[in-house]
């Protein structure tokens, strides 16, 4: 379920807001936000309510707030409000106007401490991209998302876009982009800390699940590299090989996946085809392809 942070309090004025698809409920209510920045460190301020969405609110606070950063929100009372990921971060006036896209516990129980967004996947390119590369799909891109765009514009998108252009354009700040995330990647991801992921059979079944999840996300993102090594699903999915062997087995015998000459494991385009066939049907296979990166607004919408 997404969190809920209105309950019906408030005046239910609908506006459509420039750049967004879905009607705006604006609202007038003050919050003390809490989040971690980048270090790990706890902040808080507080923030007023702007409008409000099925899919997210707006804010207006006196200082900014990283995109990608969880933030939770409690009421002038201290009572939790709900929850949700920044996606946008832009000055106005003397202070900050803030997008939030709602989450549920789980996810942000899962997230990060100011975890920095997929700034590749944004782009949708491969990490090996060049700085050509980059910048012609950023052109591409942004003339597609700009708010001025009346079929296809996205303000929030447009926002992240330009920021992982920023960042990406920039070779030293790329650089540290690169090895930050580097480590990222190679932490276990909380989502196989689950018992969903252990018990019995279905523990198995859901751990076929996850080994495609993360080969489709890799194929996707870096077709000229997608193949991921035992000893890196190992890591990821925190399991001993033991446990995927015969997870494996099974997918190789299926034919959905392959295995290199260099023993790396890649998504074959039957994997491709039940990756995407089961991706709204199968709600675990739904938080996989998110805490991937891959899932799609579809698959999004599905696992809410």
């Amino acid at each position: 379920m997404r969190a809920c942070l209105f309950g019906g309090k408030f005046p239910t004025l609908l506006t459509v807001m420039p750049g967004r698809n879905k009607p705006r409920r604006r609202i007038n209510a003050t919050y003390l936000a809490n989040w971690n920045d980048a270090k790990g460190q706890a902040q808080a301020a507080p923030v007023q309510g702007r409008d409000s969405s099925k899919n997210g609110m707006g804010i207006d606070s006196a200082v900014p707030i990283e995109p990608g950063t969880v933030v939770r929100l409690e009421t002038e009372g201290r009572e939790p409000a709900g929850a949700g990921v920044v996606r946008y971060c832009i000055r106005r006036g003397n202070g900050f106007a803030i997008g939030l896209e709602f989450t549920t516990e789980e996810t942000t129980a899962a997230a990060q401490p100011g975890a920095t967004p997929d700034y590749y996947e944004a782009l949708q390119i491969s990490p090996r991209a060049d700085a050509e590369t980059i910048r012609r799909v950023y052109r591409i891109m942004a003339a597609r998302l700009h708010p001025d765009n009346t079929q296809t514009g996205n303000l929030e998108k447009f926002l992240n876009l330009k920021k992982a252009f920023e960042v990406l354009s920039d070779p030293d700040q790329r650089a540290a982009y690169d090895a930050a995330n580097q480590t990222r990647q190679e932490a276990p991801m909380p989502i196989f800390e689950s018992r969903d992921f252990v018990d019995g059979m279905d523990g198995e079944m859901n751990r076929r699940l996850g080994v495609l999840s993360l080969l489709y996300h890799k194929r996707r993102v870096d077709e000229a590299h997608p193949g991921i090594s035992v000893l890196e699903l190992e890591k990821r999915m925190n399991f001993p090989r033991e446990y995927l062997n015969f997870t494996t087995w099974y997918l190789r015998s299926k034919g959905y996946v392959t295995v290199e000459d260099n023993s790396d494991y890649t998504l074959t385009a039957l994997g491709v085809d039940y990756v995407e066939e089961h991706s709204c049907s199968s709600p675990v296979l739904q938080k996989l392809l998110i805490s991937s990166g891959s899932a799609g607004p579809a698959e999004k919408a599905a696992a809410e």
